[in-house]
């Protein structure tokens, strides 16, 4: 049985579109599973949405509330709630293909020894994307396409947005880090990555499966520079982190501000030499604010460790999206 778990937070809207693309799902009848909307303290009408579809799965159709605010939190909700032996998480904002389901229980059926299965993923935008979206940009708003064969023990990354794992292999690692993971308005993630991290060297397997697809709907501030900036910086401050935390080397401090030198330096020289392009242009800053966030992870790192690392996260991309 799988449970298909949606952690939402006040985005009722998005989330319709997400339950009535599942409701279009085409299942082989010895299919069993169920749906879970772990509602992440939200205060809009995320209840009533999800009211609303009950006549159209029953008791396979469950609200939960998860006062804990974090998308970890809820995530780890999902997990205990379960009824299913493989939690399949899906984001709010997605329209599932209509053999997504079917494709998620094929490939466990195919590969036993698999602990999680990720999906492709594709991009629906509200308007023609700018120019200067490059690919860099697209992996960060969940685009994830590693070709048309299956992946059997890949060491790449899988997206929590079409994310599966064996519910076992969850509660063996304890679940998702709650350091990680959106909350609010905060941009830090990595929570599919850290939990991969902690997976893999214990024997569990990762597996690709190209044929369980779902759409990733585009909000319109997604599309603007500055989103883009403060999500590269916190990419860059989640990568000094958790290898911080799993035990893996890090830059020094000195070697963070030389990269983050060198890559600002970047910027200025292709604009002296007039060789750059718009796309090219906004790459490169992307690469400056990562720079710059790992700089500051490693700064925060030296100056207290451990402590409050978190806590300090949160609060700096509080502090952008101010």
């Amino acid at each position: 049985m799988i449970s298909v778990a949606i952690c939402t937070h006040n985005n009722a809207a998005k989330l319709a579109v997400a339950l009535e693309s599942l409701k279009g799902m085409v299942c082989p009848p010895a299919l069993e599973y169920e749906i879970l909307v772990i509602d992440n303290n939200s205060s809009d009408e995320t209840k009533k949405v999800v009211e609303e579809y009950g006549p159209v799965w029953g008791s396979r159709l469950r609200y939960v509330f998860e006062p804990n605010q974090g998308l970890s939190h809820a995530r780890n909700r999902a997990m205990k709630e379960a009824v299913g032996d493989i939690v399949s998480y899906i984001d709010d904002d997605i329209k599932a293909d209509a053999h997504w389901l079917s494709a998620v229980a094929a490939a466990f059926e195919n590969y036993a020894d698999a602990a999680v299965v990720g999906g492709r993923s594709y991009l629906l935008f509200p308007s023609a994307p700018p120019v200067w979206l490059s690919e860099k940009c697209q992996l960060l708003l969940s685009r994830l396409d590693y070709g048309d064969q299956a992946i059997v023990g890949t060491d790449r990354d899988l997206f929590g947005l079409n994310f599966s794992v064996r519910k076992d292999w969850l509660q063996r690692v304890g679940g998702f880090n709650t350091s990680l993971g959106r909350c609010g308005r905060s941009l830090i993630s990595g929570e599919e990555s850290d939990l991969l991290k902690r997976i893999r060297p214990l024997g569990g397997i990762a597996v690709y499966e190209p044929a369980a697809v779902v759409g990733h709907i585009v909000s319109p501030e997604r599309m603007r520079i500055r989103w883009f900036l403060r999500r590269f910086f916190c990419a860059g401050k989640e990568n000094v982190t958790m290898d911080w935390k799993n035990g893996l080397a890090v830059p020094s401090v000195s070697q963070a501000a030389i990269h983050t030198v060198r890559c600002t330096g970047s910027i200025f020289k292709s604009i002296v030499l007039g060789d750059l392009s718009e796309k090219t242009l906004v790459d490169k800053l992307l690469m400056a604010a990562a720079a710059l966030g790992g700089l500051d992870a490693r700064v925060r790192l030296a100056l207290g460790g451990r402590r409050g690392e978190c806590v300090q996260n949160r609060a700096e991309s509080r502090e952008l999206s101010a």
